[in-house]
């Protein structure tokens, strides 16, 4: 028998859905700090177990987009690879699973092509707060990871296509339309 869970993967995805279109839809300056204060006053209306339901399946997420081609794409457009997937999942279920599909592909997304051209900051892309809303809402922070990992039960999948992500040349061979963009 499967464990309830009050934040179900429609719930999740309702909830951060509802925080874009608060947000603007559009990813324009100001977008992450605006996602982030209408995620913040979605997440404050879940009690504690809902608050670990919605991190757990973020982590989840989180942990299917584990992979060098996923790392080295969020280092080299916006320089932090956690804060981007949750960047990736901000813009809907959509969007970030043809990202996982295919991280090279990003260099096609307009917002992307943005951050390269220095038309947007790349902090915009990848809302670093996100990480730590549900275990700030939740409150006492000892516990959160170890209770989250129960919930989760896992840290992070093994990474299937694994190179060195921080070896530029290894991104121009593996994510050449991403290194054409960001690696000059």
């Amino acid at each position: 028998m499967k464990d309830f869970l009050a934040v179900d993967s429609d719930t999740f995805w309702s909830i951060i859905d509802g925080s874009r279109a608060a947000a603007g839809e559009k990813v324009t300056p100001g977008f992450a700090e605006r996602f982030t204060a209408a995620l913040r006053m979605r997440l404050a209306t879940l009690d504690r177990s809902e608050l670990l339901d919605f991190d757990a399946h973020r982590t989840r997420l989180q942990a299917r987009a584990n992979s060098s081609a996923m790392w080295a794409t969020g280092r080299v457009v916006a320089r932090y690879a956690d804060a981007f997937v949750d960047g990736l999942i901000a813009r809907g279920r959509e969007h970030y699973e043809r990202a996982v599909l295919s991280p090279d592909d990003l260099a096609d997304d307009p917002v992307v092509r943005a951050v390269a051209a220095g038309e947007l900051a790349a902090h915009e892309l990848a809302p670093r707060e996100v990480e730590d809303l549900a275990e700030e809402l939740y409150g006492e922070t000892d516990d959160y990871p170890m209770l989250l990992r129960a919930r989760t039960g896992q840290v992070a999948p093994l990474v299937e296509d694994d190179w060195d992500d921080d070896d530029d040349q290894a991104v121009r061979q593996h994510l050449p339309k991403i290194a054409a963009l960001f690696l000059k």
